[in-house]
């Protein structure tokens, strides 16, 4: 008896080695991601990364001509490092460092070669993309066999890393629907902010973006000499402040209001009418505000009479007008928010309240608006986040561009429209757009940390 339980435990044992011991599937991912980050580089030095054409002939540059440095075309022009592909080769290291030492967590490995991956890739297909620029003064610069080969290698480690991962059950394929959005951020938020390096330039076309001469922080003290930043930012944060206190407060009132309607095909129809002027386009917003306040044909100042003032003329009215169409627009967003945090109340607490003789409006207050305090924290913190940005159509449409109302519309976003399209300053707009980027990034940590402090809960981090 005891040698057969002997001979099951020994059995266990070598089942259990075998399953520990790493199958081919996973010797192939970890040794695949090394051999490709080997063949990457050596390509880089082998073949042509890009090509150009001089005295009716096409020449190859190799990559590490872009790491060194080089004279081309018969010594009269001068490739300088790229950074960028200097990034594409340490990636690449790290990728075969992390596939050839196990870590004590093998996940941890593969998490970095991915990481790794997708920075080579970034960097192989800026670099690709950028070649003209890095070879200027000579014709027909294009990217050639290598800069292709290092974009589609730095797919495939990422690839292996993802599959890796996904063998290890840090990723399910659920996550893989995660990656359509997660691109389209990559692409449409992040890669831009490498564009902050124009707000530190003077830009010359005629050199380019990269050639353009380095000015440092001149054209932020150009911005700040003026008297745009102080109007550019006092309009912005206060038309917001008020945006955030009347949307938040309007949008609570009709909550309760359409939560207070007993028939709900009658709630229905009040839901979706307060919610189409947010489906109404600031064009369109802006036709039917200047059917209201038009010199000539406008309602309001056909009724108003001889007392009308010239509505696009003057600036005194233009902050009420502004604050009434934001929060009419944003109204049935905002109250079907609260509506939707209201249903999902218990309802035995309002028979509770009931039975103890708690009126209607003590139910409200003491019941509905306690429990929407999470809600409102949410929403709160959400409009803060974007309290140093401004809607365009709002500001630039709405008053129709009109020169005399600067003082009242003109916000960072509007400024940044104008310094670009209307002055051709393109450094100034992106001075502009980074003293937005940095201080409504601020701005937020501030507010969340003053949250945190006060209720930890509803902090968003």
């Amino acid at each position: 008896m005891m040698k057969t339980q002997g001979t099951k435990n020994q059995n266990t044992e070598i089942q259990s080695a075998k399953k520990a011991e790493p199958g081919i599937l996973e010797n192939v991912l970890r040794l695949a991601p090394a051999v490709l980050a080997v063949v990457a580089v050596a390509l880089l030095f082998v073949l042509p990364f890009a090509t150009y054409q001089y005295k009716q002939r096409t020449y190859g540059i190799l990559g590490r001509s872009f790491l060194f440095g080089t004279r081309i075309a018969g010594g009269r022009h001068e490739v300088g490092q790229s950074t960028v592909l200097w990034i594409f080769v340490v990636s690449m290291a790290v990728v075969l460092v992390s596939s050839l030492i196990k870590f004590r967590k093998r996940v941890v490995s593969e998490e970095i070669m991915t990481v790794a991956g997708i920075a080579g890739l970034v960097s192989s297909a800026f670099m690709a993309s950028n070649v003209a620029g890095m070879l200027e003064g000579v014709k027909k610069t294009a990217a050639s066999t290598g800069a292709v080969a290092s974009v589609v290698l730095s797919i495939l480690v990422i690839v292996c890393g993802l599959y890796a991962l996904r063998e290890h059950k840090v990723l399910c394929s659920l996550d893989f629907m995660v990656l359509p959005g997660l691109l389209y951020f990559i692409i449409n938020n992040y890669i831009p902010m490498f564009g902050i390096y124009i707000a530190f330039k003077k830009i010359d076309y005629s050199k380019g973006l990269w050639g353009s001469d380095w000015v440092g922080f001149d054209n932020f003290k150009y911005l700040f000499s003026t008297t745009d930043a102080w109007v550019i930012t006092r309009n912005t944060l206060l038309y917001n402040a008020a945006f955030i206190v009347l949307g938040i407060v309007s949008g609570l009132v009709v909550g309760i209001c359409l939560s207070e309607v007993a028939r709900k095909a009658m709630q229905k129809f009040y839901q979706t009418s307060i919610l189409l002027p947010q489906l109404i386009s600031f064009v369109i917003v802006s036709y039917i505000v200047y059917a209201l306040l038009s010199n000539e044909t406008g309602l309001i100042t056909k009724a108003l009479g001889s007392a009308a003032p010239n509505f696009y003329a003057d600036k005194t009215w233009w902050p009420f007008i502004l604050i009434f169409i934001n929060v009419w627009k944003q109204l049935g967003y905002n109250g079907i928010i609260f509506l939707s945090s209201i249903v999902g109340i218990d309802y035995g607490i309002y028979e509770a309240a009931r039975v103890d003789g708690a009126t209607r409006w003590q139910m409200i207050w003491k019941i509905t608006i306690p429990q929407l305090k999470p809600t409102i924290m949410t929403l709160f913190l959400l409009q803060v986040g974007r309290i140093f940005y401004s809607d365009f159509g709002l500001f630039y449409q709405v008053p129709l561009n009109a020169g005399a109302l600067y003082d009242v519309t003109n916000t960072i976003d509007t400024y940044v429209y104008r310094a670009l399209m209307v002055n051709n300053n393109i450094s100034l707009a992106s001075a502009a757009s980074t003293y937005q980027a940095i201080v409504g990034f601020a701005i937020v940590l501030v507010v969340n940390l003053i949250v945190r402090k006060v209720d930890k809960e509803n902090a968003m981090f």
